[in-house]
């Protein structure tokens, strides 16, 4: 239990980093931790996953420790206590899945996977699914099994199936594994109330890709983006692709940030912008 690491830690004071998706519900979480006797300081900068853990800040704060909701451990070393907490949202899906189940009635084996805060629903469909004589498969290369992370999704490309399933809300996860995988790819978006299918997603999204090289092949200024934070941090290999780039003729500008977006380059004039910060992030945003 998160609460009893944090008594076990002796923090007083804790730095509350949590996903936007609990944004509506993080009141309501910090005035519970405060009955539980800590002082708390809630992180309003965006936290895109347990590659950002900000313990750099947190100690400016004086602050004992870092709270990581819906996020488990990525490896990241830090200089304060970090506790994370499996926060899971109670939600059912069968009605969606029974009223969209024909989208996927047609295969035989169906590869399960979702996010952290998902994975009891999935567990439920996975029940739904193997009652109407479906063959359901998982893995488990994180902490839960079916869990993938946004740039670790093993858990989803590796599955024998005949098409693979993401139980969750938005387009993020399924649409990263869509394209590392030729096998068709749904989800069950639990917001939209729909089974969505992601081929036109990916073959939009290649489109776009083979424009993108080509105008990098064209440029003439680049910009190529990277991130101080811990686990997004790719200053060598940035610097290493600005030698290539500048063997090439090419104009090379490195742009360091801490959340990246188009408003913080608006009066730069560049012909590409290269992101090397999170792998999945899209860097067709920040082109004017």
């Amino acid at each position: 239990m998160y609460l009893d690491e944090l008594k076990k830690l002796g923090a007083k004071r804790i730095f509350v980093q949590y996903p936007e998706g609990l944004k509506t519900k993080i009141q309501e979480i910090d005035e519970e931790l405060k009955k539980s006797g800590f002082e708390t300081v809630l992180c309003c900068e965006p936290t895109f996953g347990a590659c950002d853990v900000r313990d750099f800040e947190a100690k400016r704060l004086e602050c004992d420790a870092i709270l990581h909701i819906a996020h488990t451990d990525f490896g990241v070393k830090s200089e304060l206590p970090v506790v994370y907490w499996d926060y899971f949202f109670d939600v059912d899906p069968i009605p969606i899945i029974e009223k969209e189940f024909s989208h996927i009635e047609k295969y035989k084996t169906i590869g399960l996977f979702a996010s952290l805060q998902y994975i009891p629903a999935m567990k439920k469909v996975k029940d739904f699914l193997e009652k109407r004589g479906k063959k359901v498969v998982t893995a488990k290369t994180q902490k839960h099994e079916g869990q993938i992370l946004g740039c670790r999704i093993d858990a989803a490309v590796g599955l024998k199936a005949d098409c693979l399933l993401y139980v969750g809300t938005g387009r993020f996860h399924p649409f990263g594994v869509v394209l590392a995988t030729d096998k068709p790819v749904y989800s069950l978006d639990l917001e939209k109330q729909k089974i969505i299918d992601f081929e036109k997603e990916k073959m939009k999204y290649l489109k776009k890709k083979a424009w993108h090289e080509q105008k990098i092949k064209d440029a003439r200024v680049i910009a190529i983006t990277v991130c101080w934070k811990q686990g997004q941090n790719r200053i060598k290999e940035a610097f290493k692709l600005k030698k290539e780039l500048e063997e090439q003729g090419k104009q090379v500008h490195i742009l360091a940030f801490d959340t990246v977006s188009k408003d913080k380059i608006i009066g730069m004039k560049f012909d590409a912008v290269i992101n090397m910060v999170c792998p999945r992030m899209d860097d067709e945003d920040l082109l004017s």
